[in-house]
């Protein structure tokens, strides 16, 4: 039995992204932060993590050494990223976006994560749709929002006043496969079902703190449990 935590994947929310950023981002932080200070250890739904989990993608020169435990910021990022070897490389450049999120929102609480295994704590780190309104990232797919309100609704069981009904993994993993067509990455949350029900486990609806859009992306906060 464990913890879950769903947090957003987004990068603008990590600290120093956005030098313009709203007090709301700041706020939002916090409670992403205090979520992930329930527990001490997390593990996110993968078989190992990248050697170095950076913003590269993103033109940042920051990131996360999970060697070390350290982060690593400017030239000492670029000269860390010049010395992995090609299998070093391969594993940072596969990384999904969504685990190097996680990775640095929980340095920044100053709480371990590992890949599945090491802790039984699972954090799921999402993003909906980036093509749910006219003002989205993205430019709009019709039935984004409503995608979107589905999973929400799965998450809560049919949006239960109380957290703690038990939630539909079939129903859940089946809208998890439809996510790349509206432009949301739900990989870890489908990679955290399939692991609980491997376990033949059942988790229960989460607590949801945060439901909001940010930057005209819904984002979610949650904590719930597994057994």
């Amino acid at each position: 039995m464990g913890a879950f935590a769903i947090i957003p994947a987004a990068p603008v929310l990590l600290e120093n992204i956005d030098h313009t950023e709203a007090a709301r981002m700041a706020e939002l932080r916090t409670v992403i932060s205090d979520l992930l200070r329930t527990q001490t250890t997390w593990s996110l739904p993968v078989n190992a993590l990248p050697p170095l989990a950076g913003l590269g993608g993103w033109g940042i020169d920051r990131g996360f050494d999970t060697r070390t435990g350290q982060l690593i910021t400017g030239d000492d990022w670029i000269t860390a990223v010049a010395s992995l070897t090609e299998d070093e490389r391969e594993l940072a450049e596969a990384a999904d976006p969504a685990v190097i999120v996680a990775l640095l929102h929980a340095h920044a609480a100053g709480v371990e994560v590992g890949p599945l295994g090491t802790s039984e704590n699972l954090l799921l780190p999402i993003d909906l749709s980036a093509a749910a309104a006219e003002s989205a990232p993205l430019a709009p797919i019709g039935g984004a929002a409503g995608f979107d309100a589905e999973i929400v609704e799965s998450l809560t069981s049919g949006g239960a006043a109380q957290s703690g009904s038990t939630i539909d993994i079939s129903r859940l993993s089946d809208l998890c496969s439809r996510a790349a067509g509206v432009h949301a990455n739900l990989t870890m949350l489908d990679n955290g079902l399939r692991h609980i029900s491997e376990q033949g486990a059942s988790l229960t609806s989460p607590e949801i703190t945060v439901d909001e859009r940010v930057h005209d992306v819904r984002s979610l906060c949650g904590i719930g449990t597994w057994a």
